[in-house]
């Protein structure tokens, strides 16, 4: 078994619950602005939002297309006029609110830290939004640092993140770092280009786009690696 010191601990969908985070800010704004906000509503954000940040991590749109440009093709999708702008600033105040953990992170936190490794939070997104949702929802003590992207420059799955991330911690041997995440686009690939062991972790049996050291079905499990 690898002696590994560090680990790089991604967020959302794998520590923090994006799904239901995501589903209380969008209904919130879309019933504060009198638009559809049911459950037809929230998925079809939830699918522009997801190809948004797809298309960022593959470096065809610039970050700041994200936030406007999602709920400007939500408008559209419902055919309805409004201000995209403002209905991401509200957006943006109720996902910093989205504190639901996912189960077993507490769990499995403990176990970790107990353990000794390094624990660092490794996420894409807005600064303000992360750090609060992660100290609003009680993870941020199990942390040595947190890594948002938006403080780096870079975003996963660029090499430079980690390289930035890499340049900040004590560990400068990547084959002592495993990264742990749900995004085959962002953690897995992310691993791949910076030449750090990945576990996918995958509780919907996604099927497997690039490979990775370990796989898993529930946090768990990760007792059963490290």
């Amino acid at each position: 078994m690898i002696s590994y010191t560090s680990l790089f601990l991604d967020l959302d969908d794998t520590l923090l619950d994006f799904k239901k985070a995501e589903a209380y800010a969008v209904r919130k704004v879309l019933k504060n602005n009198s638009l559809p906000f049911d459950d037809e509503a929230v998925r079809t954000y939830s699918k522009i939002n997801k190809g948004f940040w797809e298309s960022f991590e593959r470096g065809e749109i610039p970050k700041s297309e994200i936030f406007t440009g999602r709920f400007k093709r939500l408008l559209e999708f419902f055919g309805c006029k409004g201000d995209p702008a403002a209905l991401s600033a509200e957006y943006g105040r109720g996902l910093s609110e989205g504190y639901f953990t996912v189960d077993g992170a507490f769990d499995i936190l403990n176990y970790l830290r107990d353990k000794g490794y390094k624990l660092y939070a490794t996420t894409n997104g807005l600064s303000t939004t992360q750090y609060r949702r992660i100290e609003g929802s009680g993870l941020a003590p199990y942390f040595n640092r947190v890594f948002v992207s938006e403080d780096s420059g870079y975003q996963k799955p660029e090499k430079e993140y980690f390289d930035y991330i890499i340049e900040h911690i004590p560990e400068k041997d990547r084959g002592k770092i495993l990264i742990i995440g749900d995004s085959q686009s962002s953690d897995i690939l992310g691993g791949k280009n910076a030449g750090i062991d990945t576990c996918w972790y995958n509780p919907a049996h996604l099927p497997k786009k690039y490979n990775s050291k370990y796989e898993i079905s529930s946090l768990e499990e990760l007792k059963e690696i490290l």
